[in-house]
């Protein structure tokens, strides 16, 4: 009798050439899951059960479950199987507290340099997360903001240009639960916040770029805590914005 795997709703088979080219496109596709919802918080997951349906072998599975799982979107269960992972107001809280300090840096930097062109290319994004919120379009609202707040931050370099991608990567999950909790914040409050940021970099202003980056990052952090952990303290993102926001010392002439 042969045994038994759990199927797991929502997946599709792959087309892929070879096994040895599978592991980015599997782990790819499962991360994409993740994020959307496909494969929502709690969802257990077995290497024999994912490579029958995903028409692949164990192994590249296994590795793209160690990817997973070292990008913090999968653990380990005592059973040796994987379980998506759930809401953590503390991985939240340190997401958002470092994205306050890194991208109020990069705007920063970037307000000192930023061009016209720049501009111009930001306002394309900006009508393309609104024409996709007015479409319900949330894959390609996250494109495009993706690539607003990259613009806004261009002039930072790399390493820290990773760093922001890596980080904002990570809290789509988390716009996505704000999101659902009240789908107008992407189209109203979100989209005015935006454009008081990009007028700011534009301006050359990286003090009020500054502020307003550090406070649209925490209300979106802070949403989330609203519905899903309302007693946690974020204390990294409280931290974060009295440091970046904090009022220069008057000096005494």
């Amino acid at each position: 009798m042969g045994t038994r795997t759990s199927r797991v709703d929502g997946l599709e088979r792959l087309q892929i050439a070879g096994q040895r080219q599978s592991i980015g496109p599997i782990h790819a596709y499962l991360r994409e899951c993740i994020m959307d919802g496909t494969l929502p918080p709690g969802t257990k997951l077995s290497q024999v059960g994912l490579g029958e349906q995903l028409g692949v072998s164990r192994t590249p599975v296994r590795e793209a479950l160690r990817m997973l799982q070292e990008e913090g979107l999968v653990e380990f269960e005592p059973n040796q199987r994987m379980r998506v992972v759930g809401f953590d107001p503390e991985v939240l809280d340190s997401i958002y507290g470092s994205r306050i300090m890194l991208e109020c840096l990069a705007v920063s930097v970037t307000a000192e340099v930023f061009t016209a062109a720049d501009s111009r290319r930001a306002k394309v994004k900006l009508s393309e997360m609104r024409s996709a919120a007015k479409k319900n379009d949330t894959e390609s609202w996250f494109v495009a903001h993706a690539q607003f707040h990259q613009i806004l931050g261009h002039a930072v370099g790399e390493p820290l240009d990773g760093e922001l991608r890596s980080l904002a990567d990570r809290s789509t999950r988390y716009i996505r639960l704000a999101q659902e909790f009240d789908p107008r914040v992407w189209a109203e409050a979100g989209d005015l916040e935006h454009l008081a940021i990009l007028e700011a970099v534009a301006g050359h202003d990286g003090a009020e770029a500054v502020s307003l980056m550090a406070h649209h990052l925490e209300r979106t952090a802070l949403q989330v805590l609203s519905h899903c952990a309302v007693d946690f303290d974020p204390l990294r993102v409280r931290k974060a914005l009295s440091i970046v926001v904090a009022p220069h010392p008057v000096v005494e002439a």
